[in-house]
């Protein structure tokens, strides 16, 4: 009888190895969608070459067909990528990215100026508003003070401002003394077909503004309206309210000292009543826009902020959005 006896060296194994992929960065995906829209997946390498064609997508766990999905239902979903270089395994770092309704954003406008005594009743108005609600876009438009712009005159002529104060809600709706809060309140809290996005950065004294508008239906004949606006300004304020018992600005001085004036429009990136956009701007489909401005070294970055609508064809604002600059505000 033979005996064959079998050994192994420290060095074999019977082990398949089990290869971890590396983790990478290079996944493009926006952080919401709108429900139906199709979403495109991307992914490139550290040398920006792209990797897309070659890669697996794995959404919640499972591996897709291609680089595109969409759904019907809002929800949270993570993506990565999964591809393979020379025998090496890579994996994109995973994102999160949801399916939402726009809120919307309600545009409120105060024509005012330091000279005007009544005023100061619209701003204080406003802020009243603020306690009950954050989905406010609001732009303070001077007349005849330090902080009028140029264009303030187009403004007045083509939305019929013939006293002051006066105050718009969603740029065509008057809001009068007053000024009550119920009229926004109806319109706060409501879904919206229109989904808005800022990003923007400071780069040295450069403001560069990224803009993303996306649309459950088509828009025809629809515009684009972006503003720079200013906090914390202090100029003196005419006050007629001085004397006033019911009026909150009672005992306060005519003129209010140091009054802070906020929402000071400041600049127009586009014009003032808006660009056009393309018409039809399909539905569904990501639209973009891209601005830039020198900040003069008088402006602190910390008080400013942009202000974008999209306004039909009879300047009616249909959404908006607010952001602080230095700063990316989503679609909600």
């Amino acid at each position: 009888m033979l005996i064959v006896t079998l050994s192994c060296s420290r060095s074999e194994s019977f082990f398949y190895e089990v290869v971890e992929p590396e983790i990478v960065t290079g996944l493009a995906v926006h952080s919401s969608y709108l429900r139906n829209q199709e979403i495109t997946f991307e992914v490139f390498d550290a040398e920006g070459n792209d990797l897309t064609l070659e890669s697996s997508f794995i959404v919640d766990g499972v591996a897709i067909a291609g680089n595109q999905i969409s759904y019907s239902e809002i929800g949270t979903h993570q993506v990565y990528a999964e591809y393979s270089i020379d025998s090496a395994i890579y994996n994109s770092d995973t994102r999160t990215f949801s399916i939402v309704i726009p809120r919307t954003k309600v545009v409120l406008e105060d024509y005012t100026g330091t000279w005007c005594g009544y005023c100061p009743s619209v701003s204080h108005a406003i802020e009243q508003v603020r306690v009950i609600t954050n989905d406010l876009s609001v732009v303070a438009i001077h007349n005849g003070d330090e902080m009028t712009i140029p264009q303030e005159s187009d403004l007045r002529y083509e939305f019929g401002i013939n006293g002051f104060p006066t105050g718009r809600i969603n740029r065509t709706t008057d809001w009068s003394y007053p000024y009550a809060s119920s009229p926004i309140e109806s319109l706060i809290d409501t879904d919206n077909s229109i989904g808005i996005s800022i990003d923007s950065q400071m780069d040295g004294m450069i403001l560069a503004i990224n803009l993303r508008v996306v649309s459950e239906e088509d828009l025809n004949n629809h515009k684009i309206v972006a503003y720079l606006v200013e906090d914390n300004l202090i100029y003196d304020q005419t006050n007629y309210y001085n004397y006033d018992e019911n009026s909150y600005f009672f005992g306060m001085g005519n003129p209010i000292v140091d009054f802070v004036h906020n929402d000071v429009l400041r600049h127009s990136f586009t014009n003032v009543l808006g660009d056009s956009m393309e018409n039809p701007t399909p539905a569904l489909n990501d639209t973009f826009f891209n601005y830039s401005l020198e900040i003069d070294s008088g402006y602190n970055p910390a008080n400013l902020g942009i202000v974008v609508m999209i306004v039909n064809q009879n300047n009616t604002a249909i959404n908006s959005q607010f952001s602080r600059i230095n700063s990316f505000q989503d679609f909600n």
